[in-house]
């Protein structure tokens, strides 16, 4: 049997796991980000969607953090989602006016999305995020004559590497979801965990990820939409 390394935040890994046994692949969780919730700001989310006119929203996790603690299925803001992953966590929480694009899973398709010719300008979109990441949404919005508020509801805390666990597992394949994690898991690793990492088939759903392993020296990467793509591709590839 194929072992995938699942490269996730801590709370992402149950789901994946979930889905690679039921396609016979073998998973070890690798977290090397956790997602600490920030309670301050996360009690303020009803006031934060009064004050806008849509939110934007950048993950999965971003929804399932927020859902907790604010009843999504209460607005009728429209709700912005990065990509089909995020969205079905929308619908999940009960959210009903969902705006996701059919052609692409980052902040590029969904800037193309409709929603925006019917927003008012110099309204505020409220962006749903952690505390940092990339600001191309919020300068493409802004051009677009919105104003932007963040609403930074977790903050992501590094986790160090089982490293021994990956030695034992015989790892034939990874799947990564960021830039972030994929400096954390390069960055952490000896010479000889490089040399094995380098090795690996990769999985990730965003050229921008791709472009990163790369840097690293990755050789073996595939971009698919969604990991039961890469489970499927991984059943039929060999390493090589």
């Amino acid at each position: 049997m194929k072992t995938l390394l699942l490269v996730r935040p801590e709370n992402r890994l149950a789901q994946d796991v979930a889905l690679c046994q039921q396609n016979g692949i073998a998973a070890l969780p690798f977290p090397l980000l956790k997602l600490a919730h920030q309670h301050e700001v996360l009690r303020q989310l009803p006031q934060y969607f009064q004050a806008a006119c849509a939110a934007f929203w950048v993950s999965p996790s971003a929804v399932e953090i927020a859902a907790q603690y604010a009843d999504l299925s209460s607005t009728a803001l429209p709700h912005i989602a990065v990509g089909k992953a995020t969205a079905h966590a929308l619908a999940q929480a009960g959210a009903q006016n969902i705006h996701v694009s059919s052609h692409g899973n980052d902040s590029t398709a969904a800037l193309a999305l409709p929603i925006w010719q019917t927003l008012p300008a110099n309204h505020t979109i409220i962006i749903i995020r952690g505390d940092t990441g990339r600001e191309e949404l919020a300068h493409h919005l802004q051009q677009m004559h919105f104003q932007i508020q963040y609403a930074p509801i977790y903050r992501r805390i590094a986790q160090s590497p089982d490293w021994q666990a990956f030695q034992a597992a015989q790892i034939h394949a990874a799947w990564i979801t960021s830039t972030q994690l994929a400096d954390l898991l390069f960055t952490q690793a000896n010479v000889s965990l490089t040399q094995n990492l380098k090795s690996l088939i990769y999985f990730t759903h965003h050229r921008r990820i791709v472009e990163r392993l790369r840097e690293y020296h990755a050789t073996q990467i595939y971009q698919v939409e969604h990991l039961q793509n890469a489970l499927h591709q991984l059943k039929h590839i060999n390493k090589t």
